[in-house]
């Protein structure tokens, strides 16, 4: 089980779900029930300079932002997308991980980094196992994307406003400059509301 708490759309336009969604099996479909073919599975790691390890399920709390390029010939192509894995659905709860993306154009290799189009933010004070010296909010500065699916259904045609079921399966390998190593691996799939992003530069490390 897991909870969507919120499906942003664009920048402050939002819709609150707030449903708790039970994994389901079967065909996934670009437009249908909004539970229904909904998952998640994540396992977020941090290894720290003393050697400390904790980690996390990222599922319990997720939040899910997502642009699309449609054309009348082609499936859609995610160009961008915001997930945030939280330990818990709890207010002040500050365990999280966000993963933000621009430029993306299908699987491949991506590029971590302030200039580059993949950010990697976290914070670890509620973080179970997190030494002391260690609490606190972090960005990653280096390391790579990987994305072994990235899916936006398989029909052509402009679905703007339509909910679509959107796969992400892939895996974080990141470090922050205070030497915190990141590894996240992620595979999810959840309904999110279409909206056109036109041509975007694609970043994919080929």
């Amino acid at each position: 089980m897991f909870i969507v708490r919120h499906q942003l759309l664009r920048s402050t336009c939002h819709a609150i779900l707030g449903l708790s969604l039970c994994v389901c099996t079967g065909k996934d479909e670009d437009t249908a029930d909004p539970e229904r073919g909904q998952r998640c599975t994540s396992e977020i790691r941090y290894r720290f300079p003393d050697t400390t390890d904790a980690r996390f399920d990222g599922c319990n709390d997720v939040l899910v932002d997502a642009t699309f390029e449609f054309d009348p010939d082609d499936a859609p192509e995610v160009r961008s997308f915001k997930i945030q894995f939280a330990r818990e659905n709890v207010p002040g709860d500050d365990c999280w991980m966000v993963v933000t993306a621009k430029g993306t154009c299908g699987p491949g290799r991506y590029n971590i980094g302030s200039d580059q189009g993949t950010v990697v933010e976290f914070k670890t004070n509620d973080c179970s196992g997190v030494p002391d010296d260690y609490e606190g909010s972090f960005i990653a500065t280096s390391g790579t994307l990987s994305l072994d699916k990235i899916h936006g259904g398989s029909e052509a045609g402009n679905f703007t406003g339509q909910r679509l079921l959107t796969q992400f399966r892939g895996r974080v390998d990141a470090k922050s400059p205070e030497g915190i190593e990141l590894t996240t691996t992620f595979d999810m799939a959840v309904y999110i509301s279409g909206e056109d992003a036109e041509e975007n530069s694609c970043l994919r490390e080929d």
